[in-house]
């Protein structure tokens, strides 16, 4: 008998122990929302005033009258009072392991400060409060955005950080400088081969080192050291959701990781933990004994790996409309801020090319990829049945990447895969045109035009070739489908600033570029939403307002179409719902 009562109990405390880890956040009831301003993005019924939301998803859109039979005692009623709902955005081109990566470094971007004393002095402070031996990691250098920044010689870091390793990463995300003690934790000397002509570490006329590393691959030792010794498991857990929240508070509901840069498939865990509809039993369990975080809704999550990191493919494709990983990603060239842009023209001649960012005069940059391997890898990955994004800046590496498809094309049918290029900063009508023949589609990095347009303009490309950057409205006028992005953490994720920057082609300092390639308010709406969602196969469930979709939108404080353009960047979201859910 007792054992029986035993037993009885065990069962008892198994089935509330296990129904207790299953239990998951607070859902939003089954809502209708009423006398909203409802901007739908669907063509059919562009303005909407009420909306039924039931189990996440689009019940019902339209009149007030057309959802009133679902005002009843079983439904919340939410009363907009005209406020004016949005589709969710969707941020196409992000990077959530870097951004977590970066969240808490030392901040010597321009944001944070204004002229060089400021910056260096900054840093002399904060390294004033770490231990000895302890990592001074810091982000956003960047020459452009401060004027008169003079870039740090290793002898200079070497006098403020005798003791310490330090590594600045700048702006772009492509440069990088280094102590002699940083150089020697990672087992680099000056007799230390360059993993290629374009990815270096920069040597004087006397072949010592000077502290200045060029592109990823020479970087990558470095920065698998610093992660080991630096990251650990409950900094990344800590960023990486404050920076999935960051990003729903900006509006986005989904988000699309880049080329992610992992090592093992541990943080995947974690991402898939965050963004799925439904958490596993295992994931719960992790998540009660503090191994993982507790859940809240967070914004969905696809991730194309980089295509040295293939291992991180399943076996199999997975179909998930919350998350998954759902291509590969190469890049064919760099930055125009390091000379690794892969341009036909030389780069101009002046302090800041020559000075800050070590372009040697007459050149124009290569390629990270012999063309007969980038044929190859989208061969490879194409008969795999993965989507293939490429990033792109150059005209001469547009032409060069568009013609690799073309080549694959020839016998293997590309067009349903939608395959992707990034950045596009100096795309030509030819390659886009070249594009829409393929089914591909361009995601626009419109922040250079924003932020770099008149260093682009003054120093880097010339007037010229800076009136043609960014052709955004030439992809609108002959139907390809495209998207912005703000390349986060090279710049935050803000939709309304890059919808505003594709319409006015201003830069920061008011200057205006390209005027004839501006796009219109609702063309910019798409191109955050329905076209994003199209991008990632995903146009159906997600990026507009439609009976049927998940209901993924947002409330905001003004009526987009009534406000002057220049008053978009100040548009602040009120409150964000995903699948039904509202973030909090």
């Amino acid at each position: 008998m007792k054992r029986k009562i035993l037993i009885s109990v065990f069962t008892i405390i198994a089935v509330f122990g296990y129904q207790k880890i299953q239990e998951d956040f607070e859902k939003t009831t089954n809502t209708v929302y009423v006398n909203g301003n409802i901007i739908t993005l669907e063509d059919d019924y562009p303005i909407a005033q009420a909306m039924f939301v039931k189990d996440g998803k689009i019940e019902a859109i339209g009149k007030n009258e057309d959802v009133a039979l679902f005002k009843n005692k079983n439904n919340t009623v939410v009363d907009l009072k005209g406020a004016t709902i949005l589709p969710g955005f969707i941020d196409p081109h992000t990077h959530v392991a870097l951004s977590a990566f970066l969240d808490g470094m030392i901040d010597l971007s321009g944001f944070k400060h204004r002229s060089n004393k400021e910056v260096w002095n900054y840093l002399k402070e904060q390294i004033k409060t770490k231990k000895e031996g302890e990592w001074v990691v810091c982000k956003g250098l960047d020459p452009v955005l401060v004027e008169d920044l003079k870039t740090p010689h290793i002898a200079f870091l070497d006098e403020i950080a005798p003791k310490n390793p330090i590594i600045i990463i700048s702006q772009s995300l492509h440069s990088y400088w280094v102590n002699s003690l940083t150089f020697k934790k990672a087992n680099i000397d000056k007799t230390s081969k360059n993993p290629s002509k374009t990815s270096y570490y920069d040597k004087d006329e006397n072949g010592n080192l000077t502290g200045f590393i060029a592109e990823q691959e020479a970087i990558h030792p470095i920065l698998t050291l610093m992660k080991k010794e630096y990251l650990t498991s409950k900094m990344l857990i800590k960023s990486t959701t404050a920076v999935l929240n960051k990003y729903a508070k900006n509006g986005n509901t989904t988000v699309v990781s880049q080329g992610i840069y992992i090592n093992d498939k541990k943080p995947l865990r974690l991402y898939k933990h965050l963004s799925e509809e439904t958490p596993s039993f295992i994931n719960q369990l992790f998540s009660s004994f503090g191994i993982l975080p507790e859940r809240k809704q967070y914004p969905r999550h696809f991730i194309y790996v980089r295509y040295d990191k293939a291992f991180l493919l399943p076996s199999e494709k997975r179909e998930d409309d919350f998350y998954a990983i759902i291509g590969i990603k190469h890049w064919y060239d760099g930055s125009p801020y390091t000379g690794s842009m892969f341009i036909k023209e030389p780069y101009l001649v002046s302090n800041l090319t020559k000075n800050e960012f070590r372009i040697k005069e007459g050149y124009t940059g290569k390629p990270l990829i012999k063309k007969s391997d980038l044929v190859n890898f989208i061969e490879k990955y194409t008969q795999k049945g993965w989507q293939i994004s490429v990033h792109t800046q150059g005209d001469i590496a547009n032409e060069n990447v568009l013609n690799a498809f073309k080549e694959v094309n020839t016998h293997l049918n590309i067009q349903p895969f939608r395959h992707r290029i990034e950045h596009c900063l100096l795309v030509s009508d030819t390659t886009l045109l070249a594009m829409k023949e393929l089914n591909m589609t361009p995601s626009f990095h419109i922040n250079h035009l924003y932020y770099y347009g008149k260093a682009l303009s003054n120093d880097i490309l010339g007037k010229e070739r800076t009136q043609k950057i960014l052709p955004v409205s030439f992809a609108q006028k002959i139907g390809l489908k495209y998207s912005l992005h703000a390349d986060q953490p090279m710049f935050e994720s803000n939709p309304f600033r890059l919808m505003q920057t594709s319409i006015e082609r201003q830069t920061k300092e008011g200057d205006t570029i390209g005027l004839s390639y501006q796009i219109s308010l609702l063309n910019a709406l798409k191109a955050m939403t329905i076209h994003a969602a199209w991008q990632i196969h995903m146009e159906d469930k997600i990026g507009s307002l439609k009976k049927g979709k998940y209901a993924d939108f947002i409330i905001v404080d003004k009526n987009v179409l009534q406000i002057p353009t220049s008053e978009l960047e100040n548009v602040n979201v009120l409150k964000t719902f995903i699948n039904g859910n509202e973030v909090k």
